[in-house]
């Protein structure tokens, strides 16, 4: 069948392991990668909307808007009115910056890892299809 080496099929699940293997590094820090990706997103580039967020992490703002919630629970993050009322600004807290540099050792770790078992064919490939614009 011409679907059996589908590119598709094989990245998703390439996807969910490499997630779940950073997971597994990451569970003594007390988050999941998909919470220290945002966390450390928005450390590294100060307030912004949520769908600008969303377009900068490659995710569907219902999903973003899922994890802000726990985020905001937490009291990680402050969800504000932007200029625009439709707006909603998006910015780490002081407790949420903690967790970043709790979490970052577990996250190198697992960085670590994951870089050795791609090689750097892998890696490259991975930062190629990054700096193309995709869809």
């Amino acid at each position: 069948m011409a679907t059996a080496g589908c590119f598709c099929l094989a990245s998703r699940q390439a996807a969910r392991k490499i997630t779940r293997l950073y997971d597994f590094y990451m569970q003594e820090s007390g988050i999941r990668v998909t919470q220290f990706t945002i966390l450390s997103q928005l450390m590294l580039r100060g307030d912004m909307t949520i769908g600008k967020l969303a377009g900068l992490l490659g995710m569907e703002r219902t999903t973003l808007t899922r994890n802000l919630t726990l985020l905001e629970q937490q009291k990680w993050i402050s969800i504000k009115a932007g200029d625009d009322p439709r707006a909603r600004m998006i910015g780490i807290t002081g407790q949420g910056r903690s967790v970043v540099r709790r979490s970052f050792p577990f996250w190198s770790k697992a960085q670590a890892h994951i870089g050795t078992l791609l090689g750097a064919d892998g890696q490259a490939a991975l930062k190629l299809l990054d700096s193309r614009n995709l869809g």
